[in-house]
């Protein structure tokens, strides 16, 4: 079973319960499953689209694969983390706490991230591969450690143990 069709079965589950916000966020985060596959349909049909005259188009199918479905869902958690600092910032406790635990529920249909203690020794050793030995390296290393750690990891974690790393003397 795949994240939208879990998730489906999880806001009808959640109707049952009446859990109210549960089904809200999660309604809220199908629409944008939904939303993603219908960019991937533009442009199949954009690439598709025969020349004026040529004939009609086959039905264009398109479904998202698990990493879209895991990059969509990481957009929405993204994007409530920021809205609750925003909140924070504004002096909006209420409202920030509420989009905190939107993202804490959408973060159960995503792989565990790792924490700082886990990912600071896999970034020594993929910084050392790199060869880099300083800051200067930053923007070299950088786009290297996104790569290979991004589903795993925040990308702003991954950059301030780089940095931290990077600006610390090797031994």
């Amino acid at each position: 079973m795949n994240i939208q069709e879990q998730m489906q079965q999880d806001v009808k589950a959640a109707m049952r319960s009446g859990d109210r916000m549960r089904v809200d966020v999660l309604r809220m985060a199908l629409a944008s499953l939904k939303n993603a596959e219908m960019v991937l349909i533009k442009e199949a049909f954009d690439a598709a689209k025969p020349a004026e005259g040529e004939g009609e188009i086959a039905p264009i199918v398109v479904t998202l694969s698990e990493a879209a479905m895991q990059q969509t869902i990481t957009k929405e958690v993204k994007r409530r983390y920021d809205a609750a600092e925003l909140y924070t910032k504004g002096g909006r406790a209420d409202l920030a706490q509420q989009e905190e635990a939107e993202a804490t529920i959408l973060e159960t249909y995503l792989p565990r991230q790792l924490t700082a203690d886990e990912l600071r020794p896999m970034l020594v050793e993929a910084i050392g591969q790199l060869g880099a030995t300083s800051i200067a390296d930053m923007g070299k290393v950088m786009p290297a450690l996104i790569q290979q750690f991004k589903d795993r990891a925040d990308g702003r974690l991954i950059s301030q143990l780089a940095r931290e790393i990077l600006s610390t003397p090797q031994v």
